[in-house]
């Protein structure tokens, strides 16, 4: 349960700054005009119109005008018990949680009508108030786990191309994958659908195409030695793999015929770079 403390707007307010003290309640905040600057022990978080600040309980803060001058804002202090204490937790992962908002109008609404319900202090008002600031946290909550949800799947994509690279001359499968970041192997192919608008099938094909696009052109090796470094097993199948990405046989590649394929899509420079140490 949400309990609202207060309710403010500060309307460019000159010379407006707080010295640096503990907050007593969560706070969250709302800029709709002007900047305004907030430290936190050595962060420096400046918010512009549209921005979002939840700062939890306990949190020791200074904030201050921007110099060019006074801002707008909404704020509402509140306290938390039970599950909706426990929901904040993806906000106060990291301290504070600063986020620009999607639909700052909506929302710049709905803080408005929180602060005249707030003064307005008519029978079951109250309800009205924590209804509408369940609603602003509970969208705040919503796209922090949005948030942290893309950051781990980047993460895990990151860690499966760069396992890929490091082993494109084996014959990997899905479920070697799978193992890798130990989820399930439907799971991997969502996550490469999603990230990288592919399977991860085809990605290991195409970085083993790159590959051997480019020891064609240097001609230090046969067509039959390229696949069996790739792991193919059969140099018929490598053929086929190889003219579905490029759309030519590997004998055209070594008498130079240029292609349009673009060696590794989606691939990290790090993981460029891994690959090219591998050719080397």
């Amino acid at each position: 349960m949400f309990t609202l403390k207060s309710v403010l707007y500060d309307d460019r307010i000159e010379k407006w700054q707080i010295r640096e003290e503990p907050v007593y309640h969560h706070i969250l905040i709302f800029v709709t005009g002007g900047k305004v600057i907030y430290q936190v022990k050595e962060e420096v978080i400046e918010l512009h119109d549209g921005d979002v600040l939840f700062i939890p309980s306990g949190t020791i803060r200074s904030c201050r005008n921007d110099p060019k001058g006074p801002h707008q804002k909404y704020s509402a202090h509140f306290t938390a018990t039970g599950e909706a204490e426990s929901a904040l937790d993806v906000l106060r992962e990291h301290g504070v949680f600063k986020w620009r908002m999607h639909n700052a109008n909506y929302f710049r609404q709905r803080f408005s009508m929180l602060l005249m319900q707030w003064f307005d202090q008519a029978q079951g008002g109250h309800l009205i108030c924590q209804g509408i600031l369940l609603e602003l946290v509970g969208r705040l909550i919503h796209d922090a786990r949005h948030k942290h949800s893309s950051a781990v799947k980047k993460d895990l994509i990151n860690r499966l191309q760069n396992y890929i690279v490091h082993n494109h001359c084996k014959p990997i499968q899905l479920s070697d994958l799978a193992r890798h970041i130990d989820r399930s192997p439907n799971h991997v192919t969502r996550i490469f659908k999603e990230m990288l608008g592919q399977t991860p099938i085809d990605f290991i094909h195409q970085v083993k195409v790159s590959v051997a696009c480019e020891l064609l052109k240097s001609g230090g090796m046969t067509i039959a030695e390229i696949s069996d470094h790739l792991g193919y097993c059969e140099q018929s199948y490598f053929h086929r793999i190889f003219k579905k990405f490029t759309g030519v046989a590997p004998t055209a590649v070594q008498k130079g015929h240029s292609i349009a394929f673009v060696p590794l899509p989606g691939l990290s420079a790090a993981a460029r770079k891994e690959a090219a140490k591998k050719r080397n």
